[in-house]
């Protein structure tokens, strides 16, 4: 008869310890891998609404700072690779300024506007449209001066 040999006890990784291993370790890989592509895809989308967001703001101040809604009530501006367009309507009727010392004369007739604002940048597709109010100013003194001697007022 032969001699029986002793069991050994196993030691190290089996096929099937390796198989549970690769699958836990892939399962835990595509979670991760899908949690990464979400998180580029909310870091898109907020640098797309951070551009509207900037140029809006940028539209804005030039709205502010060059538009007269009463000289101009509809236009077209360029600034760069910053391009506006406006259309403005009368919001409330135009009224007299009222004067900052006694004896001194109207000097402006002031209506307040809605604009309807489309903005866009030349360089790339951020656009964004937006209203707003803005004050339309009409020199009285200037035009009053620039009216011929003994025309009607």
């Amino acid at each position: 008869m032969l001699p029986r040999r002793a069991s050994l006890p196993a030691s190290g990784f089996g096929l099937l310890e390796a198989i549970v291993a690769l699958a836990l370790l892939s399962g835990v890989g595509i979670a991760l891998f899908s949690w990464i592509q979400q998180n580029l895809q909310a870091a898109s989308q907020l640098e797309q609404v951070q551009a509207r967001a900037l140029l809006q703001l940028q539209a804005q101040a030039l709205m502010n700072a060059s538009v007269n809604p009463h000289v101009e009530p509809r236009g077209e501006r360029r600034v760069g690779d910053l391009v506006l367009n406006w259309t403005a309507e009368l919001e409330s009727p135009v009224r007299t300024s009222l004067p900052t010392q006694a004896m001194e004369p109207v000097r402006w007739r002031v209506g307040l506007y809605r604009v309807q604002v489309q903005a866009r940048r030349l360089d790339s597709s951020v656009q964004v449209a937006f209203q707003q109010r803005l004050a339309g100013l009409e020199d009285v003194a200037a035009a009053q001066s620039a009216k011929p001697q003994g025309s009607p007022p």
